[in-house]
Order: C-alpha cells, then structure tokens, then sequence
C-alpha cells in the first residue's frame, strides 16, 4: 500500500506526483534528494508516493489501486487552499508501470470491464473489478495528467548487459504480456505521456523502445522521447541538473497538448 508526503514549492506553479524504482521508491525522498530539490527549486510542489519495501509484492494492482487512494487525499488537501493546481506525474523504473496502471484503469467503467476481460481473462478481471468499485469514489483523473516516464521498468524483465538473458518475477500481476497488451489496447490513452531514455541504460531499453513504438501512432503530436546521458539509476545521482529541467520541460510542453476531448 502506497503512502504519500508533500513537498510544497514556495511558489507553487504546479504539483509533480513521483514515484520511484523498485527499493528506491521506499524511501524516495532521500534516494532522489538531488533530483526533488530542482524540481521544487523550478516552481514544483512534489508528493511523494512511498510504497514499503517489500520484495514479495508482486501484485501492483494492488499498488495502483493504493496510489489512487493516496491522490484523492491528496488532490482534496491542495484544493483546500484555493484553486485546484495543474497535475502531473513523474516516474522512474518501476515506478512508471503503476503510473501505467492508473491510466489504463482511467477507462469509462464499460470499456475498463471489456479490456479487463480480455487480457486477464473473466475471473482475475471480475476479482480486481470488485476492488475498483470499493475504492473509486470517483473518476481517476489520470487521463488529463502529463506523465514523463525516467527509463520505465514495465515488463517486469531485466535484460542483462545488452544480452539475450532475462531476469523475471513469473509471479507478477499483470505480467509482461498483460501489460503489453493494456497499453496496446488503450489506443485513446497515454497522449500525454513523454518518456526520458539514458543512453547507457540497457534494464529498460526494451520497454523505452516498446512504449516510443505504441507513442508513435496514438497520438496527434510527435512523440516525446528525449535521450540524455547516463544509466538507469541516473536520477538517483547527484548532478541531475540537466535531467530536471528536461522534466519540466517536457511536463510543459505535454500540458500544452491537452484539449477538452482528452478529459473524461
């Protein structure tokens, strides 16, 4: 189960949601000190989503499912202040699959139903759906949120060194395929997505090259992948300059794409 800590901006021009890698993201706010600091400094509160560490937790459903909690919370805090700042979302490794995961279940309820059905098949579909429906109070926002994804970790497989060997978690729900095909099959979703590949990165050089593929023809705008230096863990290191305003950026330039037919 997700928990969250905010991080308010002096001045505040728009509010980041991050959630981190696997082990990282337990304790986010020392592991991405650096990184955080410049995000603020640029004019960005940031919540922080921390999930425990737990090496066993294979269903990120479950996880999702806690993140949407956590931003309800969240969202009704910020909006006590006044008007209601601009959202988005900010993940790295891992991390980026629940943020996935919260835009596919960001469906109308009838085709969330259908694709659940489809790709999970009837019973584990009908079991998650009955989480849902205990836990939505209301729609899930996700669709109108930009989303930059730092080297995104969502097949559950490490590649090794650019080899043909593969590390997996066979247990994981939703596995790679599932996975795939949830985003395959959400053609009118992740129009805001942007994704941050790091040319010495070989963990997540198949899913970065798997998501700038589904990008590339779901959208009426280029998609935005921008490549930097560095490798998987880059924004965990201490001189990310350069990698936070490559964030905000393209944050920027996501939020300038949203139209009303893009909202639910």
């Amino acid at each position: 189960m997700a928990t969250s800590k905010l991080l308010l901006a002096p001045e505040q021009k728009g509010v980041i949601q991050f959630i981190g890698s696997f082990l990282f993201g337990s304790f986010p706010q020392q592991a991405y000190a650096p990184l955080l600091g410049l995000l603020r400094d640029q004019g960005y509160s940031i919540v922080l989503y921390r999930f425990p560490l737990n090496p066993l937790q294979f269903n990120h459903w479950e996880v999702a499912i806690g993140l949407y909690r956590e931003q309800l919370k969240i969202r009704a805090l910020l909006s006590s202040y006044g008007e209601p700042p601009a959202f988005s979302w900010l993940g790295h490794s891992l991390g980026c699959k629940f943020i996935v995961l919260l835009e596919v279940l960001s469906h109308a309820p009838l085709r969330r139903q259908e694709l659940l059905r489809t790709v999970l098949g009837a019973a584990a579909a009908s079991e998650l759906l009955r989480q849902i429906e205990s836990s939505w109070p209301a729609p899930p926002f996700i669709r109108d949120q930009p989303s930059v994804f730092l080297a995104p970790e969502i097949s559950n497989t490490v590649r090794l060194l650019r080899s043909s060997w593969r590390l997996r978690s066979p247990g994981t729900r939703p596995n790679q395929l599932q996975t795939e095909e949830l985003i395959k099959g959400s053609p009118e979703l992740f129009n805001l997505t942007g994704l941050v590949r790091f040319r010495s990165d070989s963990i997540a050089e198949d899913d970065v090259s798997f998501l700038e593929a589904q990008l590339a023809y779901r959208q009426p705008y280029p998609p935005l992948v921008q490549d930097l230096e560095g490798w998987h863990f880059e924004p965990l290191g201490l001189h990310v300059e350069t990698l936070s305003r490559t964030i905000v950026s393209g944050l920027e330039l996501l939020r300038s794409r949203i139209t009303p037919n893009l909202t639910l």
